[in-house]
């Protein structure tokens, strides 16, 4: 793939730190990636059944969207 292809298709992403309540019960803090014009709600709403988030020991793990119960964005402005 020619260089000037994969630039276009770099997006800028943002980390946001969330609270995150899953089906069970069980809480999970960490930080999502996000595009500079979105916010988390958009983030959970994107079709995609998976998200990634950065866990606090810099461990990076997939989230089943089906399973979060509550989203907390610990960044009043997102």
């Amino acid at each position: 793939m020619p260089l000037e292809n994969r630039a276009s298709r770099i997006r800028t992403k943002v980390n946001i730190e969330v609270e995150l309540v899953m089906a069970d019960g069980t809480q999970v803090s960490g930080h999502v990636f996000i595009g500079l014009d979105q916010r988390v709600q958009d983030l959970l709403n994107d079709p995609a059944p998976f998200f990634p988030l950065r866990l606090p020991q810099h461990e990076i793990v997939l989230i089943n969207k089906s399973m979060v119960a509550i989203c907390k964005p610990l960044d009043a402005t997102r």
